[in-house]
């Protein structure tokens, strides 16, 4: 594509002659740089993009998009004051601007993402809109998936998989959009057609240092800029921050705050039964998804799907035969234990979890964890007290350690318990060690990597899956 039509109307100078110069791919690695390739030095966190320019222009960029003049290089260089924001604008450009061709939800919020993007995706598809799926599970095209390698890949993967749903007929996207991607500007050059917020705890603080940073991340998104309506969680303390503050029409929904869309009549055990109110539209709901939690994620799903066209009737019938996403409170019942294996890696989500698992057990409550090492170490000692407070047996494993020691990472987590919980640093020890335990009546939760197939340590990735290792050891009981 021309470079002079991927820069209209955005805010760059030229630095040399334009004119004529073709763009036949984008990269922001230098590393990845092929002949013709359009290189945007980004500035990061520890490595800055401009270092690396000269390499860009020995594999052949085309040209450079970057800050400021780099003198080093003679490559014809585009200088504008925010890389990132230029860099995906460009991206949505290069793929002829796909979004535009789908209606577009965007899903943020520290938990309930994956399962309300995974909602809005069934629901739809299953109400005749073919819509695709982006998110930390996998990606969907409506027919095919494929596995994702981050919640929301970078600019160019990102228009490249819009287009490529396009393409394969989808009419709409359910996409999850982390805080990160919106620090880092992943999807500037899209308005979403939906904004859902689902709510706000503690996490990533290692990354943004306080809540009100991470809360400001999440806030951003509400703005005309990056949405066109948004649907709003009025159960969360920041949710109503929003629905005060944000200048777009909105939608609320929620289970004990006045709301737009609520729900009544909720079974007592969160069995999935309730009814469920959307603008005076009356549905009544029977879904296979557990939890309090996901009556919530329910109702952003719910009313997304009308906003994307599906009929009330329709929309009941699909989520009563939608199963849990993988990893998600996923259910494994054998000789009279229940086993639920879940992605809950904050202090909130593992509340949640541990909550909802007590309503279905008679008799003890196991839970099995661990925390992410190279991350917000102030949270670990918080999830050992709710893990102490509603387990009666708790089990500390290991959950990517990274560059941190698996041992380093359950001290922080048992300086929080009662003194009861156990280590078993090796997850599939610790597994074991739950089934084992367990006797009929007992629930064993298994946290903090649901779908997730990896363990990460000292940069090295070893396969491992919750799910499958757990059947397996049931298997040879």
């Amino acid at each position: 594509m021309e470079l002079k039509k991927l820069l209209q109307d955005l805010p760059v100078k030229a630095q040399g002659a334009l004119e004529g110069i073709n763009i036949d791919d984008l990269c922001s690695d230098s590393s990845q740089v092929t002949r013709g390739a359009l290189f945007a030095a980004m500035r990061g966190r520890e490595k800055n993009g401009e270092d690396f320019a000269f390499e860009a222009q020995e594999r052949g960029a085309a040209a450079v998009l970057s800050e400021r003049v780099i003198a080093e290089i003679k490559t014809p260089q585009i200088i504008t004051g925010d890389v990132r924001s230029a860099y995906a604008r460009v991206c949505a450009k290069f793929y002829g601007e796909p979004s535009k061709k789908l209606k577009t939800v965007g899903v943020t919020g520290t938990n309930g993402k994956s399962t309300t993007a995974y909602l809005i995706h069934r629901i739809a598809c299953g109400c005749g809109i073919r819509c695709g799926l982006i998110g930390t599970m996998y990606i969907h095209d409506g027919e095919r998936r494929s596995p994702a390698q981050m919640t929301t890949p970078d600019p160019k993967e990102l228009n490249q998989t819009l287009a490529r749903f396009v393409e394969a007929g989808c009419a709409a996207v359910a996409a999850e959009v982390s805080a990160h991607a919106l620090y880092w500007r992943k999807t500037d050059g899209i308005v979403f057609d939906l904004g859902v917020f689902t709510n706000l705890s503690r996490d990533h603080l290692d990354f943004f240092g306080s809540m009100e940073e991470y809360a400001r991340a999440k806030g951003g998104f509400f703005t005309p800029e990056h949405v066109r309506r948004a649907v709003i969680n009025s159960d969360d303390e920041f949710g109503v921050r929003l629905i005060n503050s944000v200048k777009v029409p909105l939608i609320s929904y929620g289970l004990d705050n006045p709301a737009d869309a609520f729900a009544v009549n909720i079974e007592n055990g969160g069995h999935g039964r309730y009814i469920v109110n959307d603008r005076d539209r009356l549905l009544e709901i029977n879904s296979r998804l557990y939890g309090k939690f996901n009556v919530s994620n329910a109702l952003a799903a719910i009313v997304c799907a009308r906003e994307l066209g599906a009929d009330y009737a329709d929309i009941a019938r699909v989520l009563s035969e939608t199963p849990p996403p993988e990893g998600r409170f996923e259910l494994i019942e054998r000789d009279g234990v229940k086993f639920i294996v879940d992605f809950a890696h904050t202090p909130d989500g593992l509340e949640n979890v541990l909550l909802q698992a007590r309503k279905l057990t008679e008799g003890r409550l196991i839970a099995v964890f661990g925390c992410g090492g190279d991350r917000d170490r102030g949270k670990r000692p918080l999830m050992g007290a709710i893990a102490s407070e509603y387990a009666d047996e708790v089990l500390i494993t290991s959950d990517n350690p990274r560059g941190e020691k698996r041992e380093d990472i359950a001290r922080d987590i048992i300086a929080g318990t009662d003194g009861r919980a156990r280590v078993l640093l090796d997850r599939r020890e610790a597994l074991q060690e739950a089934c084992n335990a367990a006797r009929a009546g007992d629930t064993v939760v298994i946290a903090g990597k649901g779908s997730e197939k990896y363990i990460e340590e000292k940069g090295v990735k070893t396969y491992f899956d919750d799910v499958e290792v757990l059947k397996e050891i049931l298997a040879k009981k």
